[in-house]
């Protein structure tokens, strides 16, 4: 009975040795197709040099094979290149991760079927007069295309309050960005913070429209203009439908506009602090004459709003 039992012992050793080791195969390849990892292509995000060519390089072969996530969980990449993200990809940092961006480019464009999750983009220079992330209507962004910016924040830390923070724009006929989903993003120290136009269109079909897309749970901070909407009232070039929910506006003495809005049926609901960094005289949110119909909540007396327009319509503290 004694050698049964050593038997048995044995066998029941061997299927649990085996059980491990079937589980570390299978999971091993399951961790490398997770994501794909940038400093495979040379990025190295503690090094000071330009990490640019090997993020793309990343990004362009996930968007050629398998589509995995592009990952960069270092501390600090430098770009002195802009970066395309390509369709299909997602770019996820790590949340203390830093993308260092040394010069005059779009540091992001985003194509259809992107996201872009965590992180912070610092810009440096001085001269910085472009965009932080970019959306082109060429893409032509609708429900099955659409494109996700989560838990970002990105600084203009050079102190000239110059460039965009995010900026979604429509310059053709037929361009097209819809539904775009915008969360917890925070933006800091650019002349615009959002910015959404539509402009005229030339040639082809006769409209273009940025409209129906989300900003949620965003922070707007020591910008010259904080949103900014640029469009006509409708087609053929309107910016129309677009909603801001818990908005939190922090103005500062260098502060221009809260919001400039033209577009038709947009809703902007949350707070702006310290107005009293503006001369009370000085209009702070402006309704241009192209707008109509547009629904604004915000805690500023009605004599900071000049509306130009038609049907708008605003809560304020004395409401």
């Amino acid at each position: 009975m004694k050698v049964q039992g050593v038997y048995i012992g044995i066998i029941v050793l061997l299927i649990a040795v085996v059980v491990l080791l079937v589980g570390f195969f299978i999971s091993e390849p399951m961790k490398k197709l997770s994501g794909i990892r940038v400093e495979a292509y040379g990025a190295d995000g503690n090094d000071g040099q330009d990490d640019s060519s090997a993020i793309q390089a990343a990004i362009n072969y996930s968007h050629g094979n398998n589509k995995l996530p592009v990952q960069l969980l270092g501390e600090t990449y430098i770009l002195k290149q802009g970066l395309r993200l390509k369709e299909g990809v997602a770019l996820e940092l790590g949340l203390s991760t830093k993308l260092l961006v040394e010069g005059n480019f779009n540091v992001l464009e985003l194509e259809n079927q992107t996201s872009i999750t965590n992180g912070i983009i610092e810009i440096t220079t001085p001269e910085f007069n472009s965009v932080g992330i970019y959306v082109s209507g060429e893409e032509q962004v609708w429900t099955t295309e659409r494109i996700h910016i989560e838990n970002v924040t990105l600084y203009n830390s050079s102190g000239t309050n110059r460039g965009k923070g995010i900026s979604f724009n429509a310059g053709k006929s037929g361009e097209f960005i819809s539904f775009v989903n915008v969360m917890g993003v925070n933006l800091s120290g650019f002349h615009t913070a959002v910015h959404l136009q539509a402009a005229p269109p030339k040639g082809g079909k006769d409209y273009n429209f940025i409209n129906g897309n989300r900003f949620v749970n965003m922070s707007l901070d020591d910008c010259i203009v904080c949103i900014h909407f640029n469009s006509a009232v409708t087609i053929p070039n309107e910016v129309s439908g677009n909603m801001f929910e818990n908005l939190q506006v922090q103005l500062t003495e260098r502060t221009d506009k809260a919001i400039i809005l033209s577009g038709s049926n947009n809703t902007i609901e949350g707070m702006v602090w310290d107005a009293s960094f503006i001369e009370e005289r000085h209009n702070l949110i402006k309704f241009t004459k192209e707008s109509s119909g547009n629904f604004l909540k915000v805690n500023l007396s009605r004599n900071r709003i000049k509306d130009e327009g038609q049907s708008n319509q605003y809560s304020t503290l004395e409401e």
